[in-house]
């Protein structure tokens, strides 16, 4: 079973050092301004963040990578780079990631792929094919740099089968949605995300909210079925909501980075920083509801500390229509 928990949201993905999760769903030709969400990092010490993403029906898993010295970003300069690689493929992490200081990619990936190994590596020429250097320094190699040598690897837990809904309509945030899907084994870790789009006919809302923190599934007691309230996903926006949990920050730029992959950049760039608008519980809304199953990897021990993370994702549609529309 999902435990649901609501804290106040924070200036993160998730509140608190230990929710900071950096799940990657990048690479998109839309460009994400990532230079205010830092995410929370320890203050102290050389800190790895890492993610690698696939998607229910992709072909490529999107990662990205980051390190942290005392509580800022490190940039790999000169020929330093992140590389992802699997047994048959590789990519350089060279794009700018989701997060401020983060790189990104597309890694190819198949049913056959288990694991992905970050590495950070030195290769002055591929560095330059993308990068501009004043002409003096283009044929100069300053060397590796510390960082070069360090690594990690996360692996793909099971895929997110979502079984199909008995209803995908709703009238009421009282209302209850029966999800179910394919439960795992014990040690993965279970997240809800949403998309919400809601217009009133004149004006439109759109923001993003996370459903539960980390909870760790364990095959004794999950069965794959979660009841979820509709109000965790639609509010009245005169009333506010005790329940709903606003995505900012991180949190944010992940969620607009997945819905950005999933539609080969056609929705707006900014869908879930515009200003919400519209009241939710009046207007017809749409409920895009992203099930994600983390598991944890490993970093090199070279860190003093670090999250890396392998998931799968899986997604459903759900609409809401205020009774009014019916009236």
């Amino acid at each position: 079973m999902i435990y649901l928990t609501y804290d106040p949201l924070m200036r993160a993905y998730f509140p608190g050092f230990p929710q900071v999760v950096f799940l990657v769903f990048v690479l998109t030709g839309c460009e994400i301004d990532g230079s205010d969400n830092l995410p929370r990092v320890p203050d102290l010490g050389l800190f790895m963040l890492a993610d690698a993403n696939r998607h229910e029906g992709d072909d490529s898993a999107q990662v990205a990578a980051a390190v942290f010295n005392d509580g800022e970003p490190v940039n790999l300069v000169g020929g330093d780079l992140f590389e992802a690689r699997t047994e048959t493929e590789r990519v350089l992490l060279k794009k700018g990631g989701p997060v401020t200081g983060s790189y990104a990619a597309s890694l190819p990936v198949d049913d056959s792929v288990q694991d992905v190994f970050l590495d950070v590596v030195h290769l002055p020429v591929e560095a330059r094919e993308d990068r501009w250097y004043p002409i003096d320094l283009l044929n100069t190699d300053p060397g590796p740099g510390e960082l070069v040598g360090k690594s990690a690897m996360v692996s793909f837990p099971p895929p997110v089968t979502i079984a199909p809904l008995s209803q995908t309509v709703y009238t009421s945030i009282s209302d209850t949605i029966d999800i179910s899907w394919n439960p795992v084994s014990a040690g993965d870790l279970m997240r809800i995300l949403a998309a919400v789009e809601c217009t009133d006919g004149l004006a439109t809302s759109s923001y993003g909210v996370v459903v539960d923190n980390e909870v760790q599934l364990d095959m004794d007691l999950d069965d794959g079925n979660e009841a979820i309230s509709l109000d965790k996903f639609i509010y009245d926006l005169d009333a506010g909501s005790d329940t709903l949990k606003f995505i900012s920050d991180a949190a944010l730029v992940l969620l607009q980075e997945m819905l950005n992959q999933l539609s080969a950049g056609n929705i707006d760039p900014d869908f879930l920083l515009k200003q919400r608008e519209a009241n939710p519980i009046e207007s017809t809304c749409e409920i895009r509801l992203f099930l994600q199953r983390q598991r944890p990897g490993q970093f090199d021990a070279a860190f003093d500390d670090g999250r890396v993370t392998g998931s799968s994702s899986a997604e459903i549609t759900l609409t809401y229509i205020p009774p009014a529309a019916f009236n």
